[in-house]
């Protein structure tokens, strides 16, 4: 990474981290975008440059959540069976929450107070879901809308989602690959309880 990357980073690193702490000391809908600018210490073209609204600085960590674990699963899944490839994007996303706890557990409180920036959210693994769905496809060889596909990826979002509920009500005491290792096994014990169409009736 060069000088002008590092800087970059920095300042990224910066934006968000006093940013929170005003949302979570002043409210996500009081605070402004010139008040984090102030805050960050870089001028407001600055600012907007990195992050052109609130929202987007609220959920940043998510946004680079997302792309590692489409970066993790296409790496891990040229040489490996697509369910372990699955398990491990999983994994080093979430191990991300544990090296970020107090950022984590702030980010989340923030957010069960924000109507707007959750529904962001929402956005967000949608399209986390879909991009999935599109590495899934080409994995498997198959179409987007094949229901395998389509269900593999909503399932692998929604383990994310799960374990990362369960860290966050634990307030990050136990880790969260150990949150959804406890999902995942549920799901290969068969003890989860999936609906079942009635048996149809043959007889006259």
């Amino acid at each position: 990474m060069g000088l002008r990357e590092k800087k970059a980073q920095r300042n990224w690193d910066r934006i968000v981290s006093e940013a929170l702490i005003l949302f979570a000391r002043d409210g996500y809908d009081q605070t402004t975008m010139e008040s984090i600018a102030e805050a960050a210490e870089v001028s407001p073209s600055t600012l907007y440059r990195y992050f052109p609204s609130k929202d987007l600085i609220i959920l940043a960590r998510y946004k680079t959540f997302s792309e590692t674990f489409a970066e993790v699963f296409a790496t891990h899944s040229a040489n490996h069976p697509v369910d372990e490839a699955l398990a491990q994007a999983i994994f080093t996303v979430l191990d991300r929450e544990d090296d970020h706890r107090e950022e984590t557990l702030l980010v989340r409180s923030i957010l069960d107070r924000s109507p707007i920036p959750r529904a962001r959210l929402w956005d967000y693994l949608s399209e986390q879901e879909h991009l999935l769905s599109v590495q899934l496809a080409e994995r498997l060889d198959t179409g987007v809308v094949d229901l395998r596909v389509v269900l593999t990826a909503r399932l692998a979002i929604l383990i994310v989602g799960t374990a990362a509920d369960r860290w966050r009500a634990g307030g990050g005491l136990q880790s969260s690959r150990s949150c959804a290792e406890a999902v995942m096994r549920l799901f290969q014990e068969q003890a989860v309880i999936l609906p079942r169409p009635p048996k149809k009736n043959n007889q006259a």
